[in-house]
């Protein structure tokens, strides 16, 4: 049993050195597909209609962290502007209407 185990985890790092995925793959090892997206950079779908898909990991790089910053800093002057408005937020009956009116019932 212990060494269905380990064939299977080495079956599983073999797996995900591949760059060629199918659709089964991803419905069925996610966790596979996007590993082998991390370490290669990027990998393959390929349906069964012939089509094929790119899946890379998308880079943090991309936002500044100076814009993080300034919405970290908008959120906390939102929230600041709301204490001194004298909001205390949602009493649980007003998450109750709330809840309501999002599912449409009100």
């Amino acid at each position: 049993m212990a060494d269905m185990k380990a064939v299977e985890k080495e079956s599983m790092k073999a797996a995900s050195l591949r760059n060629t995925f199918t659709v089964r793959d991803m419905n069925r090892k996610p966790q596979v597909v996007l590993r082998a997206a991390r370490i290669l950079g990027r990998v393959h779908i390929q349906a069964r209609s012939g089509e094929r898909f790119v899946i890379q990991p998308a880079s943090e790089e991309n936002v500044e962290p100076s814009t993080r910053e300034d919405f970290l800093e908008r959120l906390r002057s939102l929230h600041q502007q709301m204490r001194d408005s004298g909001s205390t937020g949602f009493t649980p009956a007003g998450w109750e209407r709330f809840s309501k009116v999002i599912a449409g019932e009100k």
